[in-house]
């Protein structure tokens, strides 16, 4: 079997000069940047490097970018990869992720009529986001185009006697086992091991190996379809995330001066939701019409027979913005067996609910799902279809997309309708899609151009539910979708479900341990008695989380695990003890108020994402902190 490595040169976000952006444009000077390897690329690759020690083939690097983007196909040869492919060309500037799917995927057909000779047995292996577009949307497209299915949040690999590959995944309900049945396949790794370095005799070999340098013709590609041209989205404000949320961490050296800190700001700096102005309601101007007309819809995402709560929070937004447009609200509820939902999902806002059930969508196989949804925006053209940023959501929706030609924004934390007038260009009553980007150093409002359907996927935890009225009445709409009888390349073998813990989404206070915590023993110790210091010190409710990493060292069950693939919290108080700081997991804790670390490496990435910071040992330090909670709690705090 064979590999393809997607792999990115990014710009390091720890440094990025504020004249790095042009901010009447929305670009980025990448020229202004240090560039590195996408670290959750560095995963990929040693994913298929170890692969490669069992089942034996040729791995390719392959990568889109400037001519400098050599230097990240220099490193992959030096890690031991046999090819390196660079598609680079001036007309591919600018793309956003479908634009950017579609010459990869011509690439990767490419690769395969002439490096491994027409042989589809190859594999397809990326890091589920980058950390400068964090969209984790150009992977599923790239399996979209190519026709193929794919499984994401990839942790480990079994090869079984009978030579089958077996791979697990995280999902938000636990974790699955699937088997890979059909190649070509695409997967996406997560963090799973430590990542690969180079060593000396590869790296010389590296550098006198040729690199392979195709332009957009070289690929095939369709000029309509790449760069600018391409591009189904478009960047209309930029701003500083300074205005928003962006944390600017006091790294502390002394306990009682992190609890004076505490002391003077608990509650005071708590993250508030966006809420739309009551006061100033969008109208459509007068004698003017909206760019779209249809419906609203949200994706309902739903497991074990329950919704996930981010289905009623984009009811909530999809009914206020359907108000002033004078639309009804739509519910896509999918999988066997969900009539029974549809009445809940009325009651929190829906008009329509549309119920799309089949045998093959029982369990999540993203691209069945993608074909099955795809066929309903078909038949019934929304305006706006909106998805939850989970990690299911994140594989689905950016799917859906690119069949039906549609731009997506990522994890958007507000959206509101507006009007945008550029020269003669005047659009009137388009959703305007703001989220963070570049590691949340910036914030963008994004707008969908040359698009179907105004697509979104959005933040769980920012949007607000509207409360259920059980006297809401609805209309329940059956759509049977044409799947195809073969199977879609994977099956799911077996599920591990572990239930969110009750009250860990309300709790005002988290304390979250890490793999830095070293045992369970001290995790318990430590995590658990700084949880109980701080609640008595507030007065209030504090419970005890984890990053995915301590989950999966067996310190604590699933059911506590903060993060992409865990659960989303926004407490008044976030305490990370021993977290080194992931993207995946600081997304799940970006509405908290205050973030406060505690961690031994300085250089720690959680110290860019948070209020307080120590550096220290967690088994130093907490006790220490303990006593003073104690102390300052006698003294008569309340």
């Amino acid at each position: 079997m064979n590999y393809i490595a997607l792999v990115k040169q990014v710009p390091d976000t720890k440094h990025i000069p504020r004249d790095a952006w042009d901010w009447d444009t929305g670009t980025l000077r990448r020229a202004l940047l240090d560039n590195v390897c996408n670290d959750l690329d560095q995963q990929a690759m040693a994913f298929a490097l170890e692969l490669r020690r069992e089942i034996p083939g040729q791995i390719v690097a392959l990568t889109m970018g400037p001519p400098f983007a050599e230097e990240v196909l220099r490193h992959a040869l030096s890690l031991g990869v046999d090819h390196g492919v660079l598609l680079t060309d001036r007309r591919l500037g600018g793309a956003d992720t479908p634009a950017t799917a579609y010459p990869l995927a011509q690439a990767i057909r490419k690769i395969e009529r002439e490096i491994f000779k027409g042989d589809h047995e190859y594999l397809i292996v990326t890091g589920m986001q980058s950390v400068d577009g964090d969209t984790a949307q150009v992977p599923p497209q790239v399996a979209e185009e190519l026709g193929i299915a794919q499984v994401a949040y990839v942790t480990d690999h079994n090869i079984g006697g009978d030579g089958m590959l077996t791979v697990q995944r995280v999902t938000r309900k636990g974790t699955e086992k699937v088997a890979i049945e059909r190649f070509p396949c695409l997967v996406t790794l997560t963090q799973w091991t430590l990542p690969p370095y180079p060593e000396f005799h590869q790296t010389r070999r590296a550098y006198s190996r040729e690199i392979h340098q195709w332009d957009a013709e070289a690929v095939k590609t369709d000029p309509s379809r790449i760069g600018l041209a391409g591009s189904r989205t478009n960047v209309v404000k930029i701003f500083p995330a300074k205005e928003a949320t962006q944390r600017r961490c006091l790294m502390v050296t002394e306990v009682k001066e992190l609890v004076r800190q505490l002391k003077a700001t608990y509650g005071s700096r708590e993250e508030k939701r966006p809420e739309h102005d009551k006061s100033r309601p969008y109208k459509v101007p007068l004698g003017k019409k909206t760019d779209y007309r249809g419906d609203l819809w949200i994706y309902a995402e739903h497991g074990d027979g329950k919704l996930h709560p981010a289905s009623f929070e984009l009811l909530g937004k999809a009914r206020e913005l359907a108000v002033p447009l004078g639309e009804k609200v739509g519910a896509v509820l999918v999988g066997g067996d969900v009539v029974p939902l549809a009445t809940e999902l009325i009651a929190h806002g829906a008009d329509k609910v549309f119920v799309v059930e089949h045998p093959s969508l029982k369990d999540f196989i993203a691209s069945v799902h993608s074909l099955a949804v795809t066929q309903l925006v078909d038949a019934r053209s929304p305006q706006i279809f909106l998805f939850s940023a989970t990690p299911l959501g994140r594989e689905l929706a950016p799917r859906v997309a690119y069949a039906v030609g549609s731009g997506l924004t990522a994890d958007s934390t507000d959206l509101q309708l507006g009007d945008l007038k550029r020269g003669k260009l005047e659009r009137v009553g388009i959703l305007m899609q703001t989220r963070p980007a570049l590691g949340g150093n910036i914030m963008a409002t994004i707008v969908s151009q040359h698009s179907r359907v105004q697509m979104s996927t959005a933040r769980p935890g920012v949007l607000q539910a509207f409360p259920p009225d059980p006297a809401r009445t609805g209309e329940v709409i059956h759509f049977h979708p044409k799947l195809p009888s073969p199977d879609p390349g994977v099956r799911i073998l077996s599920v591990e479900t572990v239930p969110e813990t009750s009250g860990l989404g309300g709790a005002d206070i988290v304390v979250a341990g890490g793999i830095g915590c070293r045992t369970k023993e001290n995790f318990d110790r430590q995590v658990g008695s700084l949880a109980d210091g701080l609640g008595r010190f507030f007065n209030t409710e504090a419970m005890v989380g984890a990053s995915r990493q301590a989950v999966e060292a067996g310190f604590i069950d699933r059911g506590r695990q903060i993060g992409q693939t865990g659960q989303t919290i926004a407490p008044k108080l976030y305490v990370a003890l021993g977290i080194s700081g992931a993207v995946q997991h600081v997304t799940g804790v970006r509405e908290a108020g205050i973030v406060v670390a505690i961690n031994k490496n300085p250089d720690a990435p959680i110290f860019r994402d948070c209020d307080f910071g120590m550096a220290g040992n967690v088994e130093t330090v907490v006790p220490e902190l303990v006593d003073w909670l104690n102390q300052k709690e006698a003294g008569g705090n309340g």
